[in-house]
């Protein structure tokens, strides 16, 4: 159990963290979370990819027969095998034209990168939207209104708003104009004055 505790006491260390973060995106982001530019989109996505890269080291592949594979302590060592070395920064110093330009140019490169560019960019956006839904709870709270108490029942009753007898008035008044013959208004306030009358808090 006490892994638990320590569980949880890193948990909610990451959600103030991410409450900070959220709060200092509020005030150098012009309209966050709402809007974000693209200037601002392509920087937090520069800094994401590299938290991504931090944990994802770039991987060395062997290119054997135009294929690529990821390379043995002994291929590593052989100077005559072709190797590259294939991580965030490689990837992405492809614009995103360029990248697609592979598929037809290097295919087998283009085959290996895709789906590591895909995850990045899923990380990325992940990573965005945490930020984003954190903003929204934060400005949620501040700009909520306090609950309006509940009304006693007999306040209730007579409420404006939301008592049952304004509304029901309201609906004999509704159905009367509709002409319906049961709502009968005199009948109604007769048997509403006799209610309160024998309903007395």
């Amino acid at each position: 159990m006490e892994n638990l505790v320590e569980l949880g006491f890193a948990q909610a260390g990451t959600g103030d963290a991410l409450t900070s973060h959220a709060q200092t995106a509020m005030h150098l982001i012009v309209g966050f979370p709402e809007e974000i530019s693209d200037e601002a989109r392509a920087l937090l996505y520069s800094g994401y990819r590299q938290r991504w890269d931090a944990t994802h080291p770039a991987k060395t592949y062997a290119v054997i027969d135009g294929n690529y594979v990821e390379a043995t302590a002994d291929m590593v060592k052989n100077k005559k095998v072709e190797k590259v070395e294939i991580g965030m920064h490689h990837i992405f110093s492809y614009t995103q034209q360029e990248f697609g330009k592979l598929k037809l140019s290097q295919p087998a490169m283009y085959a290996l990168m895709q789906p590591i560019r895909g995850d990045i960019n899923d990380y990325c956006s992940g990573a965005l939207a945490d930020l984003k839904g954190k903003a929204k709870k934060i400005l949620r709270k501040e700009n909520s209104t306090p609950r309006a108490p509940n009304l006693d029942f007999a306040e209730w009753l007579n409420d404006p708003k939301k008592g049952v007898i304004p509304a029901i008035r309201d609906k004999c008044k509704t159905s009367k104009k509709r002409g319906d013959a049961t709502a009968d208004e005199a009948r109604l306030n007769e048997a509403i004055i006799a209610f309160l009358a024998k309903w007395k808090p």
